[in-house]
C-alpha cells in the first residue's frame, strides 16, 4: 500500500513540474545568454539560474567544459542549456536560431551599458575569465557592450556581467512598452493546464 501510495505522489509531481514547465515555456523571452569557454563552474550554473528567472528562451555554452549544476539550483530542470564546441558551430547556432550577436566586452569599439540600444533577438556573449570573447566574435556581434565600472578591478565576475547587461535589456523593453509582465510571474493558466496546488 505504501509503495503504490508513494509511486502515486511521484506521478503527481512529476506531472505538476511537467504542467508548470509548459506554462513557463509560454511566457519565454526571445532572448539568450551565451558563454565563451568559461572556466569557473559556478559561473555558468549561476548563470542558468538568471537566465530562468528572466525566462530567456536559452543558455548556450560553447566550449568543452562542465558546470556546477548546484549553482543552478533547479533552474537547468527548466531552462534549455545548449552546449556547441566551438566558434563555427557557435556560429552556426546563431544562425539558426536567428540570434543577434551582443558581446558583453572591455573593449575600445564597446558602447557604454546606459547608452546601449539592443538588437531584437539578442544573444548575449560573455566571454572567458582570462582572453574575453574572441576577435572573430566581436567583429561579428551587432553590439559590444561595457559595463562601465569606477572601481580598480577592471572587471566583473561573469555571471554578475550577465545578470546586469539581461535586467538592463529588460528594463530598455519595459521603459519601450515591450516588457510582457514586469512585475515578473508565469503567463496565466488557461483551460486544462491551470495548475492545482
Amino acid at each position: 500500500m505504501d509503495d503504490l501510495k508513494n509511486r502515486l505522489a511521484w506521478e503527481r509531481r512529476l506531472q505538476r513540474r511537467k504542467r508548470r514547465r509548459a506554462e513557463y515555456r509560454r511566457g519565454l523571452r526571445p532572448f539568450a545568454i551565451a558563454s565563451w569557454n568559461t572556466t569557473k563552474e559556478h559561473n555558468i550554473g549561476s548563470l542558468v539560474r538568471t537566465a530562468h528567472a528572466v525566462a530567456a528562451e536559452e543558455v548556450v555554452l560553447v566550449g568543452d567544459r562542465e558546470w556546477n549544476v548546484e549553482a543552478a539550483r533547479t533552474a537547468q530542470l527548466y531552462t534549455t542549456v545548449t552546449q556547441v564546441a566551438g566558434l563555427e558551430a557557435f556560429r552556426e547556432h546563431l544562425a539558426v536560431r536567428r540570434w543577434n550577436l551582443v558581446a558583453v566586452e572591455l573593449d575600445p569599439r564597446a558602447v557604454n551599458l546606459f547608452e546601449a540600444e539592443y538588437p531584437e533577438r539578442p544573444c548575449f556573449l560573455l566571454g572567458a575569465e582570462v582572453g574575453g570573447v574572441p576577435e572573430a566574435l566581436l567583429a561579428q556581434s551587432r553590439l559590444i557592450v561595457q559595463i562601465p565600472q569606477w572601481g580598480l578591478v577592471p572587471s566583473l565576475n561573469v555571471a554578475v556581467a550577465g545578470s546586469i547587461v539581461v535586467y538592463d535589456y529588460l528594463a530598455k523593453q519595459r521603459r519601450m512598452g515591450r516588457l510582457a509582465r514586469p512585475e515578473g510571474g508565469l503567463l496565466e493558466p488557461y483551460g486544462d493546464e491551470a495548475v492545482e496546488d
